[in-house]
This record gives structure tokens, C-alpha cells and sequence, in this order.
């Protein structure tokens, strides 16, 4: 009998796996120096604390009209913002770009138009350049992006409030897209899922 191979879990996989085995144990931590990096104070989350981060910023993305497989550009420093960022954007079945931080106007426009980005999610400012003002003149060149959000206290005019979105604490709307196709496969009897 031929049996397809059962793929590798995925982050979310384990990060569920390990979710439901430990909620209370700890899942991100800040930097140290990362008021000095954003002007936000470090936090220290726990597995069931990023899942319900994580939930409201798929939903925030969902609920922004941004439609699955559509290129989300992630331009964060490293901090917990940066994986609860990837991570809800895979439960909202965005495709991730990652920018780098040092990237500037002219770099980030080109990356926008190479990839098609439909958003950007970025904070106020890291290490004192101003990223939502790079960002949100970068989206003005750029036809593709429909959406710029990000992170911190000082987010110009017509930037979405991801802090806002995690204060909400919605749940996404639909599922994850390799979800969705590996329960499809599942029903067909390819393999059964790890979920």
C-alpha cells in the first residue's frame, strides 16, 4: 500500500502542541533593552497570552479585507511584536515578506512592488528612526498595499493600531490556509492530521 509521506509540523503546529500541553508557561520574552530600541516597555508573555495575541492580530488582518495568500511585508525589530506578527498572519493565510530593519524608503518600495505586498506591518520606531513614517510613504508609491499597521504609541494619521487589534482579543474568521488543505486531505484520506 502506498501512503503519502506526512509532512513536517508546522510553527503553528507546535506552537499549539505546545499551547495545550503548557498554557501558563512561557512563551516570549522581550529584550532587555527594548525601551531603549522602541520606546516600549519589555513584555513577557505566556503560551496562552501569544495565542490570544496572535488570534486578535488574524483577525485584525481578516477583518481588513487582506484575502488569503496575499503578501503581508513584516518590518519589525526583534521583539515579541515580530513572531506574534508571523504567526497571525499564517492563521490569517497571509504569505510573509520579512524587510529589513535597515532598509529604507527606496529599498522598502522596491520590495513592495517585487513582492505585490497588499499590507505592512511595522512599529513607530526602532532605534530612534522613525519606521511608521518610512512605511507609510513607502505605501503611498506603492499601488499593491491596501493596508499599513504597526506597533507602538506614535503611529502616524491612517496607520492601523496593532496594539488596538490585540486589545480587541477577536478571533479570526477563517482558518489557517495549510489547515484548511491538510484537513481537506485528511477527509480524503491522504493522512490524518497532527491536530
Amino acid at each position: 500500500m502506498n501512503h503519502a509521506p506526512t509532512p513536517s509540523p508546522t510553527f503553528e503546529t507546535l506552537f499549539q502542541r505546545i499551547l495545550a500541553r503548557n498554557p501558563d508557561g512561557v512563551a516570549l520574552v522581550d529584550p532587555s533593552n527594548k525601551s531603549k530600541i522602541t520606546g516600549q516597555s519589555p513584555k513577557r508573555l505566556t503560551y496562552a497570552q501569544a495565542d490570544q495575541a496572535i488570534s486578535a492580530l488574524a483577525a485584525h488582518f481578516v477583518e481588513s479585507g487582506l484575502p488569503a495568500h496575499s503578501v503581508i511585508a513584516v518590518q519589525l525589530a526583534n521583539t515579541v511584536e515580530f513572531p506574534l506578527t508571523v504567526l497571525a498572519a499564517h492563521r490569517a493565510g497571509l504569505v510573509v515578506a520579512l524587510i529589513p530593519q535597515l532598509w529604507r524608503q527606496a529599498d522598502l518600495v522596491s520590495a513592495l512592488n517585487r513582492t505585490s505586498a497588499r499590507a505592512i506591518v511595522t512599529c513607530d520606531r526602532i532605534d530612534g528612526v522613525i519606521h511608521a513614517d518610512i512605511a507609510m510613504n513607502a505605501a503611498a508609491e506603492v499601488f499593491s498595499i491596501r493596508h499599513v499597521c504597526g506597533f507602538g504609541p506614535g503611529l502616524p494619521e491612517g496607520m492601523a493600531s496593532l496594539d488596538d487589534a490585540i486589545a480587541r482579543r477577536a478571533r479570526p474568521t477563517r482558518a489557517p490556509t495549510q489547515r484548511r488543505a491538510a484537513s481537506i486531505r485528511a477527509r480524503n484520506g491522504s493522512y490524518q492530521t497532527p491536530w
